[in-house]
Order: C-alpha cells, then structure tokens, then sequence
C-alpha cells in the first residue's frame, strides 16, 4: 500500500524532471566554464543524449540511480513492486539497446550515474575530457 495519496504522488511523480537535473546542470556548467562547447538533449540523436559533442561524435547520458536501475544503489520501491521491476527492466533494455545504436553508428557512448557525479565530480569530468583529447 501507498504511504501518499492519489493526489500527492501525482504530485510527486510531475515534479521529477527529466532534463535540466542538477547532476547534468553540474556538468553542463563546467564545460562552459572551460569553453567547451556541446549540444544538449539532440532530438536527432538516437536516445537524446544529455549531452553532445556532434565534431567528436561523442554521446553522454547521465543516469539516474533510481531511474536506469544501478546494479548496486537502487532500491526497489515497496509498493507496486511488479510494475517498478518491469519499468526499471525496460529502462535498462532500452540504454543497452540506444548506446549499442549509437556504437555501430561510430558514436562513442559515455554513462555516469548521478551518484558518481555527485561524490566523485573530478573523476567523471576527467573521464569526459579524456574523450575529449583535452
């Protein structure tokens, strides 16, 4: 059973955004800091990527823990648990299936998970600057 009601956890879920979240928003500020200059969300690429780098064909996507299914930090909500199994399930068939896209169209796909961002931010920028050749 639902701890929240009907109408709190509609409000709840409308709240959860799916760009402009603050790990990407780190990231993103950083980059400009360095002048190095992306594209965000591409409609036109396969999965919209969080962040392009079009000239290096470079896609990132920044994962949410909860949201991509982290093999280790995600925890499985206790209610509806058949449904969130099949979601989280179908998020993770999806991210293989986009980055291999991506792959055997000559893109070269980076992930970092939100946590990462958040705890360790040197060592994911530098794995995006690495990539990068700077």
């Amino acid at each position: 059973m639902d701890n929240l009601t009907r109408e709190q956890r509609r409000k709840n879920m409308q709240n959860i955004r799916s760009t402009g979240t603050a790990p990407e928003l780190l990231i993103m500020r950083e980059l400009r800091r360095r002048k190095i200059y992306f594209a965000s969300h591409a409609k036109s690429i396969t999965g919209k990527p969080d962040i392009v780098f079009r000239r290096r064909k470079i896609a990132v996507f920044i994962d949410s823990d909860f949201w991509h299914g982290h093999p280790k930090r995600f925890i499985m909500p206790q209610t509806n648990i058949e449904y969130w199994k099949n979601k989280i399930e179908r998020n993770r068939q999806r991210d293989k299936a986009v980055s291999q896209i991506l792959i055997n169209d000559g893109w070269i796909v980076i992930r970092l998970w939100e946590y990462d961002i958040k705890k360790d931010f040197d060592k994911c920028l530098n794995i995006l600057l690495n990539a990068l050749g700077k």
